[in-house]
């Protein structure tokens, strides 16, 4: 294949999100195509800073989450497009010991590793445990098939995980008791890159099972202990002291006092005050709105009070 039709295929296969070849493909009604995961993680974080609003990545058109679909030309395509990654001479050069030239026949179970009969025989290898490939290749494909549903479990752990704190953040949200974005989107990349690291194990252990015998058994110690390691990490709860930054504060306390202000009003009343009738000890105000006392005093031996 040409070389820049092959480059071509591949950017119309490549996820515009984690710029890898696409994986499980989604198309949204204006025709881009993203990874599954990518687009999910997308659609999350949408849902809880737009209220639900979802747009594409590429062109900004508006998509009703639900209108996603699945894209299954795509996929297959990405599967070519792997498949003449390797070239005939590539896939040639893979069943030749790099060292000898002499052909790849023979299993070593110390190095996990296949080699040729003149590296069974040379200091490298004396005395390890040593097996014709077709000896070995039933055993090594069952290992795998078993890793393989292992991991697939623990992807589909991983998004009940997700779904579950999803809800949960989004209940708290709605009830006007936390406000925890940074948190949960946080834990959505988290697992997400999981969830891509799972899918790359996938594909590598899938793509042993179906090529030959020799690239299944080649490094094949390097990948068990990959699927072996490969654990589920839970993300991380909110902290009760986040929680309490964001509490509604208690507004019942002002409302109380407003309306024992306002009750206030009812009592109010418009008074004008009679010069005339106000007693000697009374002075009324020039507004005849305020009164106030005058102290009357007597004299006794002409000496003021």
């Amino acid at each position: 294949m040409d070389f820049s039709v092959k480059v071509d295929i591949e950017k119309e296969v490549t996820c515009p999100i984690c710029l890898e070849l696409l994986t499980e493909p989604l198309s949204l009604d204006c025709g881009h195509s993203f990874c599954q995961a990518c687009i999910t993680a997308k659609i999350k974080e949408s849902v809880i800073i737009s209220r639900g609003e979802s747009s594409c990545p590429v062109c900004q058109t508006r998509f009703q989450p639900g209108n996603l679909r699945p894209n299954r030309h795509l996929a297959n395509i990405v599967e070519r497009v792997k498949e003449v990654k390797m070239s005939p001479q590539e896939g040639q050069k893979r069943d030749v010991c790099e060292h000898h030239g002499k052909k790849l026949q023979i299993f070593c179970k110390e190095d996990g590793k296949v080699i040729c009969w003149v590296c069974e025989l040379s200091q490298e290898h004396q005395g390890h445990q040593t097996f014709r490939i077709n000896e070995v290749v039933k055993e090594c494909q069952n290992y795998i098939q078993i890793e393989r549903q292992k991991i697939l479990k623990g992807f589909n752990e991983m998004r009940v995980i997700l779904d579950n704190e999803e809800q949960r953040e989004l209940q708290k949200l709605e009830e006007g008791e936390v406000n925890v974005l940074d948190n949960l989107a946080a834990a959505t990349d988290q697992l997400v890159q999981q969830r891509q690291d799972a899918s790359t194990l996938i594909s590598d252990l899938q793509r042993r099972l179906r090529g030959s015998s020799v690239e299944m058994l080649q490094d094949v110690i390097d990948v068990m202990k990959r699927s072996e390691s490969w654990t589920l990490k839970k993300p991380k709860s909110v902290s009760k002291k986040l929680k309490s930054v964001f509490r509604v504060p208690d507004l019942s306390g002002m409302l109380q006092v407003l309306k024992e202000l306002t009750d206030v009003q009812y009592y109010w009343v418009d008074v004008m005050l009679n010069p005339g009738s106000a007693t000697s000890n009374v002075a009324v105000s020039v507004d005849q709105r305020q009164v106030k006392t005058v102290r009357t005093c007597t004299f006794k031996n002409s000496n003021p009070c």
